[in-house]
């Protein structure tokens, strides 16, 4: 079996991390080692993530700074000692098949690059809301919603010829896809392995800066194989979001912003996406 490398940055989530790393735990493949990151949190985030340190497979790395989550993902590779990288946010939950499928698909499509998911959203409480689906087959080209970023697998070679890049802080997933897009496959899995959370209002000031470095994609297009007539749409577009926000921020009515999203969903048996919960987060 290879040694895969799960990394798990956080910065304050003190009220979620416990699921993700039980639900890492609880995976049934079980040659892994996973990176806890903290980004210089100011809760009981590292308090929590220093007693899952009795796991020899598990290492939490700590410097007191907060540099972002671009900075800590470069690290987590760097660091990564197995053949296969696999990332996930701190208040996400994996499905315990998770790294057993994409693993199983890598190791029988050894072209492929990158592996993601579909994934089911959650709400604070764990709630279940809805199947969003992700391009399967493999990706001709990268799109603005090529993967859901927490449910990526690749080669840890792949990731350490193509580092993360900071100049596009909240879309520096996306920046990604599209600059490595030439020289690597993409796939995704057409069965949700993720449990996406999707809690309180998006944050203006978050959501704006992710437009900007939407927008800064999209004046570089050329260099990103993205063509004229696109660059302009998605640019036009995502000035119309900024204006948006900004207008929602004002009104104190953000909570609108997530009913603006547009993305493909399914429909799905809730009792069994809650059975599969379960299991990710049970302790034994």
């Amino acid at each position: 079996m290879d040694l895969i490398t799960i990394a798990i940055p956080a910065y304050n989530c003190e009220e979620y991390i416990d699921y993700a790393i039980q639900s890492v735990i609880n995976q049934t493949y079980k040659n892994w080692e996973l990176l806890l990151l903290d980004d210089g949190s100011t809760d009981g985030t590292l308090k929590k993530l220093k007693t899952y340190q009795t796991d020899n497979r598990i290492k939490v790395i700590s410097d007191g700074l907060n540099k972002g989550l671009v900075f800590r993902l470069n690290q987590s590779i760097d660091l990564a000692h197995g053949q296969y990288y696999a990332r996930m946010d701190a208040d996400d939950i994996m499905s315990i098949h998770r790294i057993q499928y994409q693993i199983d698909f890598l190791m029988k499509h050894p072209t492929v690059d990158v592996v993601g998911s579909c994934a089911y959203t959650i709400d604070g409480r764990n709630n279940i809301k809805e199947l969003i689906e992700y391009p399967t087959s493999p990706i001709p080209k990268p799109n603005y919603l090529c993967f859901l970023h927490p449910s990526v697998m690749g080669k840890t070679s792949w990731f350490r010829r193509n580092p993360y890049n900071e100049q596009y802080n909240r879309m520096e997933d996306i920046e990604l896809w599209f600059r490595a897009a030439k020289n690597s496959i993409y796939k995704n899995l057409n069965i949700p392995l993720m449990f996406y959370r999707e809690s309180g209002m998006p944050l203006a000031k978050k959501y704006i800066a992710t437009q900007r470095s939407a927008l800064r994609l999209a004046i570089n297009g050329k260099k990103y194989g993205i063509s004229h007539y696109e660059a302009l749409k998605y640019g036009f577009m995502t000035i119309i979001k900024i204006v948006v926000c900004s207008i929602l921020s004002v009104m104190g009515r953000m909570d609108l912003q997530i009913k603006l999203r547009r993305r493909k969903t399914s429909s799905f048996d809730s009792n069994e996406a809650m059975m599969q919960l379960q299991q990710s987060i049970s302790t034994y």
